[in-house]
């Protein structure tokens, strides 16, 4: 089969992306060629084969305004690659740049329309699914948004408008909604994005790193907990540091090394030096290859304490695979991912003494610090594999093209079962 993809972002790609590209190479080694249009303010250089680039503005006022006006170069874009790829089957991957001028393109393609739910924006005006006082929403993008305290500002209009057009012109016209987690997969099914598919998502990982784990941590490190991801304030380092405090009073020389670069990194840093632990918290920057092999050489625990909705993070998927056992907050798909006191431990939203105590138990006991890394890298590479992925997605999309889809929700590998 023949898949033109759809994507958009601003800035530097993240884990989407990554994904986008990964699926895009498994499927065309299977024999399903696949173009995807991305629509970005950043292009590269040497844009790839079976990729075309359209530039759309940054965010801010010109591209909330262009967004909700009709952009040739964008539909001149979408209608090329119909014309030229003859798709079977269109994936959209976000409905967010120029979200106008894809709704009036998808309400008149003649293909089959998926799409994937890479985030909670869906059913959240800004994807957290959390309201004030860390209390998890029920979701919904509607006026009411604006009086529950969250921080919606002046764009929830044009959210209720994206939306709008959304439900108006595309909602109608996708056969499946791919969610990479179940808590994703049931939010939608409950706000009427139907039908659901729970289509589990893995994180790409070398060949060496599945062939065996990481090294154990040597004997001289200091207790160390490794953050890796990009520094947002919602991502969780304002209560990790505070834990890192807490856990100081046992662990004397316990160390925070931090992988990855965001704009929260400079609040973070001042924040750690307000708590007086500047000394042992490294912030390195990003880590890729063999030095992201020796990054999780060093550390004996990986914290993602996000305080947003998190689907699957693909940072814990990576430290299992490592034989490195993970703690994480209590939302979206992170107890998906991290069985609590299985691989990890699973603690409440924004509470530093749970995940300063999560952390704790650990640290310090190297053997159920072993047993939980051994037992998380084995599902890992059981459950969340390139392979099992793209099986679950294929039989997916030949389910669509049949017009097989069944009630959701539903896991992709159910969807060609005949029924009972």
């Amino acid at each position: 089969m023949r898949i033109l993809r759809v994507n958009s972002w601003q800035g530097v790609g993240g884990g989407a992306e990554e994904y986008v590209a990964s699926i895009a190479r498994a499927l065309r080694d299977r024999g399903h060629p696949n173009h995807v249009v991305m629509l970005t303010d950043m292009i590269p250089s040497s844009p790839g084969p079976d990729e075309t680039y359209v530039r759309v503005p940054a965010l801010g006022v010109r591209r909330a305004v262009s967004d909700l006006l009709p952009q040739p170069e964008v539909r001149a874009a979408l209608e090329r690659a119909v014309r030229d790829f003859r798709p079977d089957l269109v994936h959209l991957h976000h409905f967010d740049a120029g979200f106008m001028t894809i709704a009036r393109w998808v309400s008149s393609l003649a293909v089959p329309v998926v799409m994937t739910a890479h985030d909670a924006e869906l059913v959240c005006p800004n994807g957290s699914l959390m309201r004030p006082g860390h209390v998890v929403c029920e979701g919904g993008i509607l006026p009411r948004c604006q009086f529950t305290g969250c921080d919606v500002g002046y764009g929830l209009p044009y959210e209720l408008t994206q939306r709008a057009s959304f439900d108006r012109q595309v909602s109608g016209r996708v056969r499946a909604y791919f969610c990479p987690s179940r808590a994703l997969t049931n939010y939608l099914h409950s706000n009427g994005y139907r039908p659901a598919v729970h289509l589990p998502s893995y994180a790409p990982l070398p060949e060496s790193v599945r062939a065996a784990p990481a090294p154990e941590p040597a004997a001289d490190l200091p207790p160390t907990v490794g953050f890796l991801g990009r520094i947002e304030w919602y991502k969780g380092l304002d209560p990790l540091l505070r834990s890192i405090r807490i856990l100081a009073s046992r662990f004397p020389d316990v160390r925070l090394d931090v992988a990855g670069v965001g704009p929260a990194q400079p609040g973070m840093a001042e924040l750690a030096r307000e708590l007086g632990i500047s000394d042992r918290v490294v912030f390195r920057g990003q880590v890729r290859g063999e030095e992201k092999e020796r990054w999780f050489q060093g550390i004996h625990v990986l914290a993602f304490p996000s305080t947003w909705f998190e689907n699957l993070a693909f940072s814990a998927q990576e430290s299992l695979a490592r034989g490195r056992p993970a703690v994480g907050s209590a939302i979206g798909g992170n107890a998906e991912i991290v069985r609590d006191g299985e691989s990890g431990r699973i603690v409440p939203v924004a509470d530093p003494a749970a995940l300063a105590a999560a952390l704790g138990e650990i640290l310090g006991s190297p053997s159920v610090r072993r047993e939980m890394g051994q037992r998380g890298r084995a599902r890992i590479l059981s459950e969340f594999t390139p392979e099992r992925h793209l099986g679950r997605l294929l039989s997916a999309y030949e389910a669509v093209l049949r017009g097989r889809v069944r009630s959701s929700p539903i896991d992709a590998e159910d969807l060609n079962r005949p029924s009972s």
